[in-house]
C-alpha cells in the first residue's frame, strides 16, 4: 500500500493549485470510495485532510447535487457599469 499512498500525494500535491476546496474533497471522497475498505483512512493520510472532510465528500457524492455555487451571491466584483454610476 505504501506506492499507492505515495501516488495518492503526489497526485494530490499536484492538485491542490488547480482545485477549489469542495472539488478537492469531492476527488478525495472518490478516491477513497474506489480503495474500497480503508479508503478514507489511506487518502487522509495521503492527503492530510481530516477524516470528517472526506466523509462530508462522500455524503456531497451521495446527495449528487450537481451545480452549487463556491461564492455567496453578492461576491466578486461590481459590474462595470455599476462602478461607473457611483464614481469609482
Amino acid at each position: 500500500m505504501a506506492n499507492g499512498k505515495d501516488g495518492l500525494s503526489e497526485k494530490y500535491n499536484s492538485l491542490k493549485a488547480h482545485l477549489d476546496e469542495r472539488s478537492l474533497r469531492l476527488c478525495a471522497a472518490a478516491d477513497a470510495r474506489s480503495i474500497g475498505r480503508g479508503g478514507i483512512s489511506a487518502v487522509a493520510r495521503a492527503t492530510k485532510m481530516s477524516r470528517t472532510t472526506i466523509h462530508a465528500g462522500l455524503k456531497e457524492l451521495d446527495d449528487q447535487v450537481t451545480v452549487k455555487k463556491i461564492r455567496r451571491a453578492g461576491a466578486g466584483r461590481k459590474p462595470l457599469a455599476e462602478r461607473e454610476i457611483q464614481g469609482f
